[in-house]
């Protein structure tokens, strides 16, 4: 029977040699697979690094850029407005507002109560600073005031010293040097708001503040707008701005308009209203060129450019007046004696008159079965007359007898054919149609 032996050294006994070879065999065994283990991480990990650095570098580069380097659009000059000999009608002015910056103003809400003891500042200008804020980081400008007077600037500049984070900047705003004898042709711009947004380009408008609301100023938005610039921004963690890189693509300012328009004739046929309401539009017969184009009353479209006071736009809403009443577009007239040409036109056309037929004219006309009188403007009436003495001397009674003869239907029918009762098609946003009466929409109306 063989017996393990056991070793003795300095009186500790030691395990027996078979024991410590199947140990220092495991132990080998462990150790391979440990090192093949870390082999395999480490190419692993070189595999996943290789990766990142070869087959991903342009995705992660560009990731990186995207968190370093920012793009910032630029906003273009809106177009200028001329009427057809170069006066100007629409332009861009510098101007000065009071911005706030609330990282470097502390209290922003002190700040604003004393400045306002200072420069004339309205519940409604903290009201839009609030609102604007929300949209802005901490360390970007935020403007309180628009259009700043120098006396305002004046004022503010010697008490600067009080007012960290608070300064005044340069900016162009829209203005309209002959006010309101264009503002309802013209039109004006105002800020964008959210109804804006959702027919706007928004990478277009990314830099943009203001478009057209209404007239010209609207119907040729995107030719006035021009197209947006950019520049690229290098970055902290926090997005502030550090330095502004190369590579800058300048905006491309709008386009600038000239109108048929004739500020002169405008100017004049609004004098001749002498302050009594209504519209007038001069056509050229050549070209159908649109000469002037005059709603009376009027108002100031400054007013509404960098946002119009609540005491202002109720002034203009209680007019009597009604100033804001575009009545080129949607006022609504009967068209009175210049249909008469087309009525007697209508009757020549269809056989129902030939010109040297005569109506007899006693200064009254009876529909059959009423018993009301359409009267002529001369009491007795003008006699015997025919269509061109009827034309010349506006005779109604000849036209309510021929209009009786063609009857509702053709009546209808055949001033259509001139546009009755249909918008024209003017490029200006909002117009109206009129009303041309057929047996369908007297049956709607009446019935």
């Amino acid at each position: 029977m063989k017996r393990l032996r056991w070793t003795y050294r300095r009186g500790h006994a030691h395990k027996p040699i078979g024991e410590a070879r199947v140990e220092a065999a495991t132990f080998a065994r462990r150790a391979l697979a440990g090192f093949a283990l870390i082999t395999l991480c480490l190419v692993g990990l070189g595999l996943r690094f290789a990766y990142l650095q070869v087959r991903e570098h342009a995705r992660l580069s560009a990731r990186s850029d995207a968190n370093r380097i920012l793009t910032r659009p630029l906003a273009p000059a809106r177009g200028l407005i001329y009427d057809r000999n170069g006066v100007l009608l629409a332009e861009n002015v510098a101007a000065f507002r009071l911005e706030v910056t609330a990282e470097q103003a502390g209290d922003v809400q002190d700040t604003v109560r004393r400045l306002a003891e200072v420069l004339p500042i309205s519940d409604e200008d903290i009201g839009r600073y609030n609102t604007l804020r929300k949209r802005k980081r901490s360390y970007e400008g935020v403007p309180l005031r628009l259009k700043l007077s120098e006396e305002e600037i004046a004022r503010f500049s010697v008490n600067r010293w009080a007012f960290p984070g608070v300064d005044v900047v340069p900016y162009l705003t829209r203005a309209y040097p002959l006010g309101a004898e264009f503002a309802h042709t013209v039109g004006y711009v105002g800020r964008i708001d959210e109804n804006d947004l959702a027919r706007l380009d928004a990478s277009q408008y990314a830099a943009t503040t203001h478009v057209g609301k209404t007239g010209i100023e609207r119907s040729y938005e995107q030719r006035l707008h021009g197209r947006v610039g950019y520049e690229k921004v290098e970055v902290n963690a926090d997005h502030r701005p550090l330095r502004v890189l190369p590579g800058r693509v300048a905006p491309v300012p709008g386009d600038t308009l000239y109108l048929s328009i004739d500020a002169r004739l405008q100017q004049a046929a609004e004098a001749a209203f002498q302050g009594r309401a209504g519209a007038a539009v001069a056509i050229d017969p050549r070209n159908g060129e649109l000469l002037a184009m005059v709603s009376v009353p009027s108002f100031d479209p400054n007013l509404f450019v960098n946002g119009i006071s609540s005491a202002d736009y109720r002034a203009l809403l209680d007019a009597p007046d009604k100033p804001l009443l575009n009545r080129l577009l949607r006022g609504t007239y009967t068209p009175g004696s210049t249909i008469k040409p087309f009525v007697g036109l209508a009757g020549l056309e269809l056989g129902l008159r030939r010109p040297e037929d005569t109506v007899l004219s006693t200064g009254e006309f009876f529909i059959p079965g009423q018993s009301r009188a359409y009267r002529d403007d001369v009491r007795g009436g003008f006699g015997r007359v025919d269509l061109v003495q009827a034309i010349a001397r506006s005779v109604n009674t000849y036209f309510y007898s021929v209009s009786l003869d063609m009857g509702i239907d053709r009546f209808s029918a055949y001033l259509s054919r001139f546009g009755f009762g249909q918008a024209t098609g003017v490029d200006l946003i909002g117009e109206g149609s009129g009303v041309l009466p057929s047996r369908e929409w007297k049956r709607a109306r009446f019935n």
